[in-house]
């Protein structure tokens, strides 16, 4: 890739390839035009180039209207038997498909600057300033509203990176993780709010445990896990006290480890002892941590994620909240990618809560690695000579998902 200095960034520019801010990070999509807004948080994280394998379109307007003039992957003029269905299930989920699409920009945005405003408040907290619960309460329901309006948009968080602090990006995927649950429990509007804003906070202990071990590339000892464990009080006395939090909201980022059976903390609280929104809080931040890289880690497939709390973590989780999340999110959760019997790769965008193994797709490649020139969609319930053989990492199926989602 080549880098360009953010010094030569112009609002406006377009080019033909993802821009990245690192290999993992992309900072506006193929054909995307990068905004004054882009540019000046660049600036601000103190970022001096980005890169790209594209060529810059000097005229964004015809660009647009010509795209065949740019540089596109390759593509095959192929048709499948689901795609164009009459089967109003497959309609039905390829238009609420396509609306994520046309979307996406905007959930980023809504992303960026709700990060934006927890960023600024996270800070107030630590350093004892004033603390505005109002505006994280507005950016809890935009994304109440976003989530809520198009449940799909969860699919687009792998590969979409709109901040470079992981604190952030864990608490707002959490959250909107959070709020679908919520949305299965038949909780209010207002209660999603409310649950979406102790989401957003519930790690705020974590900003006050020292860097050196936040960060640390290896495994912790006994000391420094020790001290990782006092995050959940810090934070609860920190939203208390500095936060003005209301203290049923703030009881999320004391409770958020705890575990159902008991072997949680820092209480040990058991079943019912513990607070459903924060029943709710350890699942999704539990989950959303596993896909998601840390200094001493790699992200692990959202499979291989469900699976281990299935499996060797279960005991943890309230399992009827569990039986919920696994439901809509399925043992393939949205937004995974897997090969099919027949050598095709495709995302799992829907699934029915009694049979997780046979989830709606959206095709991505065809059995040659070569990517469908339409959007094409199958149904494993209808297509039962087909099933699914493994679920994929993008990188080994050479799919860029923040810009082909």
């Amino acid at each position: 890739m080549r880098k360009i200095k953010v010094a030569e960034l112009k609002a406006g520019m377009m080019f033909d390839q993802p821009v990245y801010i690192d290999p993992n990070n992309v900072l506006v999509q193929a054909r995307q035009e990068i905004g004054a807004r882009d540019i000046e948080r660049l600036t601000r994280w103190g970022i001096l180039e980005v890169e790209t394998n594209g060529q810059l379109m000097n005229d964004a307007k015809a660009a647009k209207e010509s795209p065949e003039k740019t540089s596109r992957a390759p593509v095959v003029e192929t048709e499948h038997p689901a795609s164009r269905s009459s089967d109003p299930d497959v309609k039905e989920i390829a238009s609420k498909y396509e609306a994520v699409r046309k979307n996406k920009r905007n959930f980023r945005t809504i992303l960026t600057e709700c990060g934006e405003v927890l960023e600024v408040n996270f800070q107030n907290l630590i350093e004892n300033k004033m603390f505005d619960n109002q505006a994280v309460l507005r950016a809890a329901n935009r994304l109440v509203e976003a989530v809520s309006e198009k449940p799909l948009l969860l699919i687009t968080f792998y590969g979409m990176r709109f901040t470079t602090n992981a604190h952030t990006y864990h608490a707002l995927q959490a959250a909107c993780y959070g709020i679908v649950l919520g949305q299965l429990l038949g909780y209010s509007k207002p209660r999603l709010q409310e649950l979406a804003f102790a989401m957003l906070l519930m790690d705020a202990g974590m900003l006050k445990i020292p860097i050196h071990i936040r960060e640390k590339a290896g495994e912790l000892n006994d000391a420094e896990r020790s001290t990782v464990k006092t995050h959940p009080l810090l934070g609860y006395q920190l939203l208390l006290k500095n936060g003005k939090v209301k203290a049923s909201l703030a009881t999320v980022a004391l409770q958020h480890h705890e575990a159902f059976d008991g072997t949680g903390y820092p209480q040990s609280l058991k079943g019912g002892q513990i607070d459903e929104i924060c029943r709710i809080a350890a699942i999704c931040d539990c989950f959303t941590a596993m896909i998601e890289t840390r200094t001493w880690r790699k992200a692990i497939l959202p499979y291989e994620a469900m699976k281990n709390m299935l499996s060797v973590q279960m005991h943890r989780f309230d399992p009827r909240i569990l039986r919920l999340f696994l439901g809509r999110i399925s043992i393939y959760p949205l937004g995974s990618l897997v090969q099919l019997s027949n050598n095709q790769i495709g995302m799992v965008i829907s699934c029915k809560p009694d049979k997780p193994l046979r989830p709606m797709l959206r095709l991505m490649r065809d059995e040659n690695g070569l990517p469908f020139n339409n959007l094409e969609f199958l149904d494993l319930m209808k297509q039962t000579e087909l099933y699914i053989v493994k679920a994929l990492p993008a990188s080994t199926a050479g799919i860029d998902m923040d810009s082909e989602v």
